[in-house]
């Protein structure tokens, strides 16, 4: 019998006892699980907005003007220490919703959010999200949610990243890319991140991991063309992260 690439996946899963979903966590869509009065008046507070690619929506150190839930694209979410070194912390996808986080808190955005391709959001402003937020404690217990599922993916990445070898830190990557850029219709994921963006993520240099991609390229685990890497065998990159 042949597997769809997602019920393959998922058997792939079960067989080596890798959980994804530890690793990486799909934002839950704000409106689609809100009553339709909650969700009325969170569309009565929206602004339609675009970036281009490489803009930010926000940046590291600044006051939080608003929530961004984003439509199309994707954003790297990332950090820059004394010295201007980049570390890429997360990605977000169509669905996913930004910048809450340090409003509740009431603190400066701790991070960047730089778009990695031209993207599509909806924006509501701090003290309509605020106000929004004090009147729906559905919108609350789903924030509290979203945050507590999000601290545990990133805290699950942290252990990770310190027990790993660089190998297996850039296979890791490139199962969680694979599901991060897998299109909406189904087939095969093109990711394309630049190779100081995905070294970044992983945590080592340039070098080191265009040496170690190529290597997956030479044992037919991964295809290359020019920036862009499609996966070919999800088996070998679980192989090696277990």
């Amino acid at each position: 019998m042949q597997l769809s690439d997602s019920y393959y996946f998922l058997y792939l899963h079960l067989l080596m006892g890798f959980e994804l979903a530890k690793y990486y966590y799909k934002g839950q869509d704000i409106f689609g699980h809100l009553p339709p009065a909650e969700s009325a008046l969170i569309r009565k507070n929206i602004l339609q907005k675009s970036i281009r690619k490489g803009k930010l929506l926000f940046k590291q150190g600044s006051h939080p003007a608003g929530v961004y839930v984003l439509i199309t694209g994707k954003v790297k979410l990332y950090q820059k220490s004394s010295d201007e070194k980049e570390t890429v912390i997360y990605f977000y996808t169509a669905g996913d919703i930004m910048g809450y986080r340090p409003i509740i808190c009431n603190e400066s955005h701790p991070l960047s959010a730089e778009a990695l391709e031209d993207c599509s959001y909806s924006f509501i402003p701090r003290m309509a999200f605020l106000k929004i937020l004090s009147a729906s404690p559905s919108l609350s217990n789903l924030l509290l949610e979203n945050l507590g599922r999000e601290f545990s993916v990133w805290v699950n990445n942290m252990s990770l990243f310190a027990s790993q070898s660089v190998k297996e830190r850039i296979a890791m990557a490139l199962i969680k890319l694979n599901e991060i850029y897998k299109p909406e219709g189904g087939g095969l994921s093109v990711i394309r991140l630049s190779r100081g963006d995905f070294s970044a993520y992983v945590g080592t240099a340039n070098e080191t991991l265009v040496r170690l991609l190529g290597d997956f390229k030479r044992k037919k685990i991964i295809a290359i063309q020019g920036k862009s890497i499609r996966v070919l065998n999800i088996k070998a990159l679980l192989e090696i992260v277990n």
